[in-house]
């Protein structure tokens, strides 16, 4: 039996399958009743967790759900009208497949009585517990709940995913997917069981807690629902061995990456991170008329309110200037780098780049793996991290490299008042950041105070 799509997840497959251990067609036949039976009640499962089916009984249950709500309270005029009308409604599908029996009364008369099927009792039962209110699907009000959102546009794919999972886990561990019957120990045991049943790692894993935390907010604010059971629900964060940190380059692991015959789209974007800090993704999007009056302009990242201004490195000046020769200000720095995006898809421009980055960097051996991490402890990110060290080293004030960088500065006057230092010091600050040399020159790697590992140890002398 074919699984419709957007239940697949839920029930795991595309097909339902099952053997009838017969080669006799007349057998099969008979064999399969139960079998079929059971696939659809599977189905039906699946579809009430995700709130119905277009056009089916519970989705009509959670329409007559809303016109209850606004009709007032029992007693009312407009109410009364409407449950009356509910109450006719369940006698239909109650009554649907029934057969008719007869028997005799106390008068020794011959009576007829409808007899309902189980099934029919079942679906009555439920479409009542929908239409009046006491078993609304979680999924109901989501619909609703996404359009007040005001974030942007790739972040708005966390919440269905984050609904799904939920929705995932009610059907795989029996736990009715209704508001109603969702409390606390219900959450809790989702939030225990969240990483171990998706694979995720912490940061995801909390990101969707975070988004089933904003939809109960919503819930508990516009709808019937009075408790935010996901409110005090925070997964600890597991404490990381400093050397299974993720990392910045070192200086010979740049000059390996700037020498390694990469082509000049990749080569650029390279070269434009180490000397910024800035992000992947603001570098891809770069347009010429952001790269004027020897200043880049990069798009807010993160928790960014707005546009950051970075002066253009000297070492940078001389290709920015041939990328943006004959263009216009709207045109794209980097066009080769469209990525190969699916139309309508909402993934970043630096998606494609990414991955061809990270099987470059890997053919270079510019790596660092540990045993049970998915991740590199280097990856494009560690440009950033390259420029900050470097700058820290050659004494950039911190307020100052904050401002460079985007990071959140120190102090409430600087933070929240402030405009921001001057240009000029910025000028000052992004060209004491140097590129290791790029002809093949030995590289002296500078000490950290936080080594991360130290290769012999010093015994003190007696």
């Amino acid at each position: 039996m074919g699984v419709p799509a957007p239940l697949r997840s839920l029930v795991g497959c595309a097909r339902l399958k099952q053997g009838l251990g017969t080669k006799s067609l007349l057998s099969a036949n008979v064999l399969k009743g139960p079998i079929v039976k059971d696939f659809k009640a599977r189905l039906d499962k699946a579809w009430l967790t995700l709130g119905g089916r277009k056009g089916s009984e519970l989705q009509e249950a959670t329409a007559w759900a809303r016109i209850l709500d606004h009709s007032g309270k029992p007693g009312d005029q407009t109410y009364d009208y409407y449950a009356a009308a509910l109450r006719d409604r369940e006698a239909e599908i109650w009554s649907a497949g029934s057969r008719t029996e007869t028997d005799l009364d106390e008068d020794g008369e011959v009576v007829e009585f409808e007899v309902p099927t189980r099934e029919a009792k079942e679906k009555a039962a439920q479409f009542g517990a929908v239409a009046r209110g006491t078993a609304t699907p979680i999924a109901l009000h989501h619909p609703a709940f996404m359009k007040t959102l005001k974030i942007k546009e790739r972040s708005l794919t966390d919440d269905p995913r984050a609904l799904k999972i939920l929705l995932e886990w009610c059907a795989a561990r029996d736990v009715p997917p209704f508001l109603e019957r969702f409390d606390v120990k219900a959450a809790v045991r989702f939030m225990d069981e969240l990483q171990d049943f998706t694979g995720l790692g912490w940061a995801t894993a909390t990101k969707y807690l975070g988004r089933l935390r904003r939809y109960w907010t919503y819930l508990v604010l516009r709808t019937p629902v009075d408790r935010n059971v996901f409110a005090d629900l925070h997964l600890e964060k597991p404490s990381v061995d400093h050397e299974e940190e993720e990392r910045a380059f070192t200086d010979t692991e740049v000059q390996t990456l700037l020498m390694g015959k990469a082509d000049p789209g990749m080569l650029d974007v390279m070269l434009i991170a180490a000397l910024t800090g800035a992000r992947l993704d603001a570098v891809i999007d770069l347009r010429v008329g952001e790269c004027a009056d020897g200043w880049f302009t990069f798009k807010p990242q993160k928790k960014e309110k707005s546009a950051r201004d970075v002066p253009i490195h000297s070492a940078l000046q001389a290709m920015v200037a041939g990328r943006a020769m004959g263009k216009t200000p709207e045109d794209d720095l980097f066009p080769e780098w469209p990525a190969a995006v699916a139309k309508g898809s909402i993934r970043e421009r630096s998606a494609y780049f990414s991955k061809r980055f990270t099987k470059y960097r890997r053919g270079l051996g510019v790596n660092e793996q540990v045993e049970g991490k998915r991740r590199s402890l280097v990856n494009f990110h560690s440009f950033r991290r390259w420029f900050i060290t470097k700058a820290e080293r050659a004494a950039v004030d911190g307020d100052l490299l904050a401002a460079i960088v985007g990071h959140k500065r120190s102090g409430l006057t600087l933070g929240r008042y402030s405009e921001g230092p001057e240009m000029a010091a910025a000028k000052v600050a992004v060209a004491k950041v140097l590129l290791p040399p790029l002809d093949g020159s030995p590289v002296t790697e500078a000490q950290a105070l936080t080594p991360r590992r130290r290769r012999s140890v010093v015994k003190a002398v007696p």
